[in-house]
């Protein structure tokens, strides 16, 4: 598969996923449209709303590592030795999940989908092998919270969830 046809993919499954997560207390999903950007435009009881996904990988050289081996337009660029370890692994994923997130809500085009559409959910894959997403939600909420306090609310709910299994677990 190309680059686009495994984000597409990836894309489907995380919504797939959250649409049975939602649906297990009572929800009624409709995904209606996939407009990029958004993720989806969907329906939540009725009520309109639109859903972004995104992930927050341990380093930049493990996501290009994991996005180049499954693409096959792309040539695999494995995690160099030197990139290969890590002293202080929460500190460092706590910092990439709270700069994935801040930079969902400062974008552009997502600031254009808010103003069309009202606030929206954030759905954010972790790809962390020291961490999951029950326990980030613990450690890193208020430092999250803290870093979005002062923005426009272009999200109403953030979820995190673990990619190998798609667990959802509120942050916002």
């Amino acid at each position: 598969m190309k680059r686009k046809e495994v984000k597409e993919s990836h894309e489907n499954s995380v919504l797939n996923s959250f649409i049975k997560y939602y649906e297990k207390y009572g929800h009624v999903v409709k995904i209606i449209d996939k407009p990029e950007p958004p993720d989806a435009i969907a329906t939540i009881n009725g009520n309109k709303t639109w859903i972004e996904i995104t992930d927050a990988f341990f380093s930049r050289e493990l996501a290009e590592s994991i996005t180049t081996h499954v693409a096959d337009d792309k040539t695999h660029k494995p995690v160099p030795k030197e990139k290969r370890f890590c002293i202080e692994p929460d500190e460092q994923f706590g910092s990439i999940l709270e700069s994935v997130i801040v930079k969902k809500y400062d974008k552009g085009s997502i600031g254009k989908v808010y103003k069309q559409y009202g606030s929206g959910i954030l759905l954010v894959g972790v790809i962390n092998p020291f961490s999951d997403a029950k326990e980030l939600v613990n450690t890193e909420k208020q430092r999250i919270l803290k870093a979005i306090k002062s923005k426009e609310k272009r999200f109403n709910e953030i979820y995190l969830y673990d990619v190998h299994d798609h667990l959802f677990h509120k942050l916002l």
